[in-house]
């Protein structure tokens, strides 16, 4: 994962975007809960899973410009038990058909592009240049983040979607 600049990132978010949010187009709405045992999630899960980071990561940011947020909120955080968190996202999404869903997806995705077009290239490139970025005392940089929590997710869930449609055709 190295960018060269925002056109890069915003490029590979747009493809890898489209390419995960084409695979739920011929998902019929009654099958979206179903739980495929060798993947572990449910369509519905994988895609409020890529739907709820981005929401963090868009959240993260409006309280840095309000100045409510003055350390990252993800200090305290275990990042191998956050089943809480994604029981979260599950909860908050739970009752939205699978077309808002898609269409919530395809918004969080214009807004991530957004912000990053809203930074300057310190801040989207050099580590810690945002508080939201440091934790633990590590600093990481803008882009690497927005990276990890849409291209990264967007091709692992991907691969699940497609690997749960070939199991449960």
């Amino acid at each position: 994962m190295k960018y060269s600049n925002k056109l890069e990132l915003v490029d590979a978010i747009k493809n890898n975007a489209n390419l995960f949010i084409k695979e739920y187009s011929d998902l019929e709405e009654t099958c979206i809960n179903k739980i495929d045992k060798e993947i572990e999630y449910s369509p519905f899960q994988m895609l409020v899973f890529c739907i709820g980071w981005i929401d963090l990561v868009l959240s993260w940011e409006e309280e840095e410009q309000k100045g409510i947020q003055e350390t990252s909120l993800a200090i305290e955080w275990k990042w191998n038990e956050l089943s809480w968190l994604y029981q979260s996202f599950y909860d908050k999404y739970n009752n939205y058909s699978l077309n808002e869903l898609i269409n919530i997806f395809n918004t969080k995705v214009k807004k991530i592009i957004d912000l990053i077009n809203n930074l300057s290239d310190e801040e989207l490139f050099e580590d810690g240049k945002i508080n939201w970025a440091k934790t633990k005392g590590k600093k990481f940089s803008i882009c690497r983040l927005v990276h990890l929590n849409t291209v990264t997710n967007f091709k692992n869930f991907r691969a699940r979607i497609r690997k749960w449609k070939k199991n449960n055709k």
